[in-house]
């Protein structure tokens, strides 16, 4: 029983500091700011200074936001972009370039077939002009059944390809629709945390001089 119960205990300290990591990041950035703010003989500016942290602490969090969320749809990071931005910047000395276009001409070939049909004579021989239309019908048998196999292929290849860009039409939404949950909701404890900092700084640089009359 007692160790049922001390491997519950590990097991549940483990769970709380594993599944409530940020919060208890948040609570001791917020205890450390407190005790310094709320020490006995704490001046005004170390609380205001205390208060500023926290803001810029708070901040940092929504430029990881930013940050998170442009590297999860495949954006490039803002130095990127501002890196691009000033390469763009305009020269005083622009030097000319001439641009020489290239042309391509495609000859795409054909598939011809050719059929064989029996002429019949009419002064030939009723057994003759018989077997000539045997061998007619026979041949129109084949081409027709020829014609019903091609576009039986022709409908069964289009059939696939529709199904394959239905597929990946699924998974390209399912992929979408994973980037704007993870986009929505990833971030919410990383903001919830820069939030609780920032409203905490913002009171102790409001009110650092009545804490700091308080604390004296």
């Amino acid at each position: 029983m007692l160790k049922r119960l001390v491997a519950w205990l590990k097991a549940l300290s483990r769970w709380c500091f594993t599944e409530f990591r940020l919060v208890w990041l948040a609570l001791l950035v917020v205890g450390f700011a407190a005790f310094i703010a709320f020490r006995i003989g704490a001046s005004e500016p170390q609380i205001r200074l205390t208060g500023l942290v926290l803001q810029w602490l708070g901040l940092l969090t929504v430029v990881h936001g930013i940050r998170e969320t442009r590297k999860l749809f495949g954006r490039p990071s803002l130095l990127q972009v501002l890196r691009e931005k000033v390469a763009r910047f305009p020269r005083w000395r622009r030097d000319a370039f001439v641009h020489v276009g290239t042309g391509a001409m495609t000859i795409s070939g054909g598939s011809a077939s050719a059929h064989v049909w029996s002429k019949i004579d009419p002064a030939a021989p009723i057994e003759e002009r018989v077997n000539a239309l045997t061998r007619n019908v026979e041949r129109m048998n084949e081409r027709l059944i020829q014609t019903q196999k091609e576009n039986d292929a022709e409908l069964r290849k289009h059939s696939e390809s529709l199904h394959q860009e239905r597929q990946v039409r699924e998974k390209g939404d399912d992929k979408l629709r994973q980037l704007m949950e993870a986009a929505e909701t990833g971030g919410l404890d990383i903001s919830l945390i820069g939030l609780v900092w920032l409203a905490v700084g913002l009171i102790l640089s409001t009110a650092s001089p009545e804490i700091a009359q308080w604390v004296r």
